[in-house]
This record gives C-alpha cells, sequence and structure tokens, in this order.
C-alpha cells in the first residue's frame, strides 16, 4: 500500500492524526508487538479507523485506557450527536452498520412491544437528544462483535486498560510507544509503519513532540 492511500485510508477514524514511523526498524525484544497500524485510543474515531484498515488487510494493535471502547457513546454515556437525515443519507457504510447492529441487538435480546419492534428507525432509549439513545453496555457489546472476526483471525489486537505512557522518536519519526497496562502494571512496546492518535485529548501530540496548539483557532 502507498503511503498517501494509507493516509487517506486511515483519515476515516475522526478526530485521529497519523504518524508515521521511521523506515528500517527491527523487532528488538521479546516485549515489542508488531503491526502495519497501532491506534492509541479506542474511541469511536479508533475503533472506525482500525475497521477500515482492517478491512484493507493490514494488522493492527488498538489500545484503550479503560475495560470499554467506544469512547463517548460507551464509557461516557453519551448518546450520538446526530444530524437530522442521518437515517436516509449523511453516513459512512460503517457507522450505518453500527447503529442497524444496536437496533438489532434490542430486537433479538430484548422484551419489546411489537410496535417497538416493528418500527424501521426504533429508539431504543425513545429519547430527544438523539435518534438512537442506547444504553452504553450494549455499544459497547456491537462494537466488539463487529471488531471480533479480526481478533479472532489475530490481524487485531485489543489492548483494554493500556495507557501510553512514553514515545521512542527519533526526529520527526515515531519509531514506537510505551503501553503500560494500568492493571497489572507490564509494560508492552508497539511498533509500526504508522501510528494514529484516536484518544479523546490528543495524548500522543506532547508525548511525540509534535506541534500543536491549544484552544479555538486564529482567525488568520
Amino acid at each position: 500500500m502507498k503511503r498517501r492511500d494509507f493516509i487517506t485510508l486511515a483519515s476515516v477514524g475522526a478526530g485521529a492524526l497519523v504518524f508515521e514511523r521511521a523506515a528500517g526498524y527491527s523487532i528488538a525484544n521479546a516485549n515489542e508487538i508488531p503491526a502495519d497500524l497501532v491506534i492509541a485510543g479506542g474511541s469511536l474515531g479508533g475503533c472506525a479507523a482500525a475497521l477500515s484498515a482492517l478491512k484493507n488487510g493490514l494488522s493492527v494493535i488498538l489500545t484503550e485506557e479503560t475495560d470499554w471502547i467506544g469512547g463517548q457513546l460507551t464509557s461516557q454515556g453519551v448518546p450520538p450527536d446526530e444530524h437530522q437525515w442521518i437515517e436516509t443519507h449523511g453516513s459512512t457504510k460503517t457507522y450505518r452498520l453500527l447503529r442497524s447492529n444496536i437496533r438489532a441487538y434490542y430486537k433479538q435480546h430484548y422484551a419489546l412491544t411489537a410496535d417497538a419492534i416493528a418500527r424501521p428507525n426504533f429508539n431504543p432509549g425513545n429519547g430527544l437528544v438523539s435518534a438512537l439513545c442506547c444504553e452504553p453496555r450494549v455499544a459497547e457489546i456491537v462494537l466488539h462483535q463487529m471488531l471480533a472476526p479480526y481478533i479472532h483471525s489475530k490481524k487485531l489486537t485489543l489492548l483494554r486498560g493500556y495507557v501510553i505512557t512514553a514515545a521512542d522518536v527519533t526526529g520527526d519519526r515515531v519509531r514506537s510507544l510505551k503501553a503500560v497496562n494500568q492493571f497489572s502494571g507490564k509494560s508492552t512496546i508497539l511498533a509500526a509503519p504508522y501510528f494514529i492518535d484516536a484518544t479523546e485529548l490528543g495524548d500522543l501530540l506532547p508525548l511525540t513532540g509534535t506541534e500543536y496548539v491549544t484552544g479555538a483557532e486564529s482567525k488568520k
């Protein structure tokens, strides 16, 4: 895959920043896990980037600080903030599949009324803030189901409870990331040609020395 094609592919993960690794690396120790792509942050954008890369044949390492993937949709309990045309257009195929799978999960596993089951645009929580108010746990289960085939085929390594604490950088190139398990204290080195920052607050920016500013953008 060409570098330009990969960056275009990876950009589908909302809010994700891509870091390219230095060429000519080698596996240095037994603690190092290699992949084609490392994604720091199991947010909704991180999961979208992982699915996009996996569908294109890449091997992926996805890290998440908490027990749940999905970011605001799951661990933060925030319904999706969607536009008014979401049911008909203005969505990626993968995101539409996520929404359909969430509704299907409720219809398969919950005791619903016949009227609720018959609604094509069934809103599980019947809330006004979103057309798809659902329980965080259901969203997490459905996301994991979408990733499960790649986990079982060993194309995806999902590391829950891992925090990125350091980065090995040469010049402007990231060589690897250090991930530490919050529960066991075990550290692991994650190596790949490319890295994506899909954390909620852009945690890789200060770790990698990437130039950035905070706050509102200047009118200039």
